[in-house]
Parts: structure tokens; C-alpha cells; sequence
């Protein structure tokens, strides 16, 4: 993740020394695997990007939609942290990447349920993913699905992955 600033203002900070100029820089834009990103107006810093609930143009949000979802993951890893690696490598900056599985979700000591958010689309790519006696990480299913309800947890049953709530209400079926 790279971000793009500009000078675009002139401080004054006053010490003992008197006024002393320095330049802020806004970021006006966001790199993603490669591309970049215009943001809908430049931002004092990152976390005010981040905290903004409109902070990329249409035309940006169909573009991270495109390349999240057509985006290689796996379908193998040599460890979890290279899995995390891959994860994090996949997040749109400023968004969010999750292991759904955690704090007492996980149904399965062999399966984890990751997800990417999708950029202002209600969205989030899901991975499931199986641990193997060895240590290495297998995709076993990947999909978009809505953020909403969220899918926290992933089961089998019958050949079947069942993708559920946290409060265990199965959302989504899909075939294993």
C-alpha cells in the first residue's frame, strides 16, 4: 500500500527560534495492487481517509471492486503467516481484512473463515480455508457474498460448506 501526497498548505509552528514553516501533505490518492486510486477530495492524513465514509469516487469503487474480485489468493501457503500475508496484501488500504473464525467461532479445528471488504459495495470476499497436518493453508472456497448479514463462521456438513452468523443461523450453502 502506497499513498500519494501533495503540499497543499503552510504551517506555522512558533519555538524559541520564531516561525518555522513546515508543509502538510494531503493524500490524494491511494495505490492497490498496482493501480491508483483517486480519492473524492485530498485528506490530512490517513486516518482521516479512512474514517471517511465516502472516501473514493464511483469510478474507483467499480475499479477496487474489479480487481478484488478477480485477484489471485492462494490457493496455497507454506503458513499461516504467509496466509496473513496474502490477506493483507488483498486489502484495500484503508479497509478491512478479517479471521471470522476467531474468538470461539471456529466450528472446525481445521477451517478458517477470512474475509476482505469490497470498498463502498456492502461487499466482502470470503475464503475458506483448511489447515493441513503439515502447517501449510488451503483455499478450499472463495466467493463475494453481502457484508450483511456477516458470515462469522464456517462448518461442514455432508459435503456441504455452511456459512453462518454468529449466532449460528446458516446464511449460505455451498458445494465442498
Amino acid at each position: 500500500m502506497r499513498l500519494h501526497s501533495t503540499a497543499s498548505q503552510i504551517v506555522l509552528f512558533y519555538g524559541a527560534v520564531g516561525a518555522v514553516p513546515a508543509f502538510a501533505k494531503c493524500i490524494e490518492v491511494v495505490e492497490y495492487l498496482g493501480q491508483t486510486f483517486p480519492l473524492t477530495r485530498p485528506y490530512a492524513n490517513f486516518v482521516e481517509y479512512k474514517n471517511a465514509p465516502a472516501n473514493l469516487p464511483e469510478e474507483s469503487l467499480e475499479r477496487a471492486e474489479t480487481l478484488m474480485r478477480a485477484a489471485r489468493f492462494g490457493p496455497d501457503f507454506a503458513s499461516e503467516q504467509d496466509l496473513s500475508a496474502a490477506l493483507d496484501a488483498l486489502r484495500f488500504p484503508g479497509y478491512g481484512s478479517f479471521y471470522a473464525n476467531q474468538l470461539g467461532a471456529r466450528l472446525d479445528a481445521r477451517l478458517e473463515l477470512l474475509y476482505v471488504e469490497i470498498p463502498g459495495r456492502n461487499l466482502n470476499r470470503y475464503f475458506a480455508v483448511e489447515r493441513r497436518p503439515d502447517g501449510r493453508m488451503h483455499v478450499v472456497d472463495d466467493f463475494v457474498a453481502r457484508a450483511d448479514p456477516e458470515i462469522a463462521r464456517v462448518r461442514v456438513d455432508q459435503g456441504h460448506y455452511l456459512y453462518q452468523t454468529s449466532k449460528g443461523k446458516t446464511i449460505l450453502r455451498r458445494s465442498n
